[in-house]
């Protein structure tokens, strides 16, 4: 008789998976990345249907109502203040979903619906030269070296040591108080910081196979930066984006508060926080500053929580394991 042959036992077949993929995998188990998501989300969704709260609560933006503020105490009145039938009674004019925002009886609701615009406008905006302006100079300075790295880490030296309080105090007092003039100012105090970042991570990669193979076979620098540099920093790109967001959003939040900020006639956050310190109002209107300061530091924070998840996501060193394996 032949000899016994055992059965054969088919091994698990190991399946690719680009970077990106692994990526995702990574990201989907991360459970304070997605809740950040849905909130961020959430959030441009309350900004872009901020004109239907305001037709809604029939409560103009910026508009003045006697009826938000108490006949006897003077305060700004509380959430659901007019609204004896509950929501039912949105629509009426002594009706505050959320109460008043300040003493001139702004809708706390509306006001909070523009503002996130506001911040979400300014936060895109300084996003896009910050990581734009420090993409370019990290690329040049990284690879270049020489006379232009050395000019180029000076000027970042020079960026980072100007006090950037006082400049925008300065160039408010000067020009007045505009968005154009708040996204400016902080994106000119804040690209040095992806600028030494991509810097350094170019010089890390300068150096490596394919980009000596690319100037053997004659690639121009230019070729070279955005053919072959740049979508090496696509994962850093990615997560200082997010952290930029947050970043520009507070800087805003906190000149508005200063005053040196955005105009009166522009919404926001911030001065929503300030406008509850005069006469210490807060203390007797705890709202004016729980509801707008909370709603503050959510947003950051989930920009910030955000950021944190892509940089775990895109880490090669993390996990492989993901949904059906």
């Amino acid at each position: 008789m032949g000899a016994f042959v055992e059965p054969y036992e088919e091994l698990p077949v190991a399946v690719a998976r680009s970077p990106w993929r692994l990526a995702g995998l990574r990201l989907r188990r991360d459970w304070v990345a997605l809740a950040s998501i849905a909130f961020i989300v959430l959030l441009v969704v309350f900004a872009l249907v901020a004109p239907v709260f305001q037709s809604w609560t029939g409560h103009p933006v910026n508009k003045s109502n006697s009826t938000g503020v108490d006949d006897y105490t003077l305060l700004p009145v509380g959430p659901m203040h007019g609204c004896p039938n509950g929501l039912s009674s949105v629509g009426e004019r002594a009706c505050f979903v959320l109460g008043a925002s300040n003493s001139l009886g702004y809708d706390m609701l509306v006001q909070l619906a523009y503002g996130a615009r506001t911040s979400l406008i300014i936060g895109v905006l300084v996003t896009i030269l910050t990581v734009g302006v420090g993409l370019l100079t990290g690329l040049i300075a990284g690879y270049a070296g020489g006379w232009s790295d050395a000019l180029i880490a000076r000027l970042m030296d020079v960026i980072a040591a100007f006090p950037f309080l006082l400049f925008a105090i300065a160039a408010s007092v000067v020009f007045g108080p505009s968005m154009a003039l708040v996204v400016i100012v902080i994106s000119v105090f804040s690209w040095y910081y992806p600028g030494r970042l991509f810097r350094g991570e170019v010089m890390a990669i300068r150096h490596r196979e394919f980009v000596q193979a690319a100037e053997m076979l004659g690639a121009s620098r230019t070729r070279i930066l955005f053919r072959h540099l740049l979508p090496q920093l696509t994962g850093p790109i990615i997560v200082y984006t997010s952290l930029s967001v947050a970043g520009a959003i507070g800087a805003e939040a906190a000149l508005t508060y200063l005053g040196f900020g955005l105009p009166f006639d522009v919404p926001s956050w911030g001065r929503m926080i300030s406008d509850a310190v005069p006469g210490g109002l807060y203390r007797n209107a705890p709202h004016l500053m729980l509801i707008p300061g909370t709603l503050l530091v959510l947003t950051v924070l989930a920009f910030n929580l955000l950021g944190d998840g892509f940089r775990d996501a895109l880490d090669p060193r993390g996990g492989t394991k993901g949904p059906g394996t």
